[in-house]
């Protein structure tokens, strides 16, 4: 457990740092680094920057190598673990940090700062990632390179970190812009709408948590503004209300154990605060609700279905397909199944080019395997080098993966 892991934040700060690092796998229990990269940001410019490879004191896999571009010459020459998070951590300092699927990179960063200098990695973060599923709806893929070609963002070499974290901060341009626009019929909409003192949330301070599936956030921003309400995503005690997207207000409801849900309960018994779905939201300001334009996963292995009808679309499984290798050591391949189209994704019996993650067991995991590695991984890691959106994880990362946001 990351204890002292800092938060996920939905914000657009204009001081910050970005960074990229690479590694030997995306599992930080069993991988190394062997890169990190990271620039300075202050109002929005890039001031400073950081960049060094790593020697993990093993063999790198070819297929690393082939992904990367990084040979094993190079970091036989390169300084250690030690040396390089020590100038990292004192160039991050207590910055926001920005990242595209930055949890991943906080992950191998939080351990190995613990590992390496005994220091806790608590900085906040923003992942672009998140937000771009949340201001690119419908958007084929969501991996960077395909976001930087879908918004025209010029890409230099793709699986470096520096270069990783020049097309992070073009995006992040682009994320801002796209979030002071709500969409051509919001606006339509928006042009419709206008509220006196007595709507319900004239004066009032209010907070979002969670991905807003019906509007946008940008839409809501302006709809509150037409109110006269103070509106963010920061959750404060002052708050009068606070509206649960749809997925997380169902999480709310079910009794899921979340610090949020345990503060929210504790104001509303002391009096001071509503909690609102968004169709709540929506049914005191008579704004009509969209019709869903969710569709469900199509593609599922033989004998697991789910009941489940309302999925969260930002989360990490949703609408990915999943194929498990190997034994796994804390649930049934069965149940692992299950899992992911409880969650809107989908499970194949075996590698094809609609795979999104192969699964290794915890067992079958590992990084310096050079022969031995089963026809489905020898597959994924051709698929990967030729283009694919397929990611090679350990049941570990799978299970971070679905306790995600």
């Amino acid at each position: 457990m990351r204890e002292q892991k800092g938060r996920s934040l939905l914000d657009f700060p204009s001081s910050y740092s970005i960074i990229d690092v690479e590694t030997t796998g995306l599992d930080p229990a069993k991988d190394s680094l062997i890169e990190v990269a990271a620039l300075k940001v202050r109002d929005f410019k890039i001031i400073d920057s950081y960049s060094s490879l790593i020697n993990p004191g093993i063999e790198i896999d070819a297929f690393i190598s082939n992904l990367t571009g990084i040979t094993n010459d190079q970091l036989r020459l390169a300084p250690d673990s030690e040396d390089v998070l020590r100038h990292l951590y004192t160039f991050l300092s207590d910055d926001i940090i920005v990242g595209h699927n930055v949890n991943f990179d906080i992950n191998f960063l939080y351990d190995n700062f613990n590992q390496y200098l005994g220091i806790f990695f608590t900085n906040d973060f923003i992942d672009t990632l998140r937000l771009s599923k949340r201001y690119y709806k419908g958007v084929p893929s969501y991996k960077l390179d395909a976001l930087a070609k879908h918004l025209n963002i010029p890409l230099s070499i793709s699986h470096r970190a520096l270069a990783d974290c020049e097309t992070t901060h073009q995006l992040y341009i682009n994320l801002i812009e796209a979030h002071k626009h709500p969409s051509d019929y919001e606006e339509k909409l928006l042009e419709s709408l206008s509220f006196d003192a007595s709507n319900p949330f004239y004066n009032k301070r209010i907070a979002l948590k969670g991905l807003p599936q019906l509007y946008s956030y940008s839409f809501m921003e302006k709809v509150f503004e037409k109110c006269n309400a103070n509106f963010s995503d920061i959750f404060y005690k002052s708050c009068d209300y606070i509206i649960f997207s749809k997925y997380t207000y169902k999480r709310y409801k079910d009794g899921e154990y979340s610090e949020k849900f345990t503060k929210a309960d504790k104001l509303v018994n002391d009096g001071t605060l509503s909690v609102l779905s968004e169709e709540q939201w929506c049914d005191m300001l008579n704004l009509p609700i969209p019709v869903s334009t969710r569709h469900t996963s199509k593609v599922s292995a033989k004998d697991i279905s789910t009941d489940k009808t309302d999925f969260d679309e930002t989360h990490p499984l949703y609408g990915k397909q999943f194929v498990f290798t190997g034994t796994l050591e804390k649930m049934s391949r069965k149940d692992a199944m299950q899992l992911v189209v409880d969650f809107g994704g989908s499970v194949g019996n075996s590698v094809t080019k609609k795979t999104n993650y192969l699964v290794l067991g915890n067992n079958d995991y590992c990084s310096s395997i050079k022969d031995g590695k089963s026809n489905k991984q020898k597959k994924a890691e051709t698929l990967k080098l030729g283009g694919n959106d397929i990611e090679i994880i350990s049941e570990n990362v799978f299970y971070d993966m679905a306790s995600d946001l």
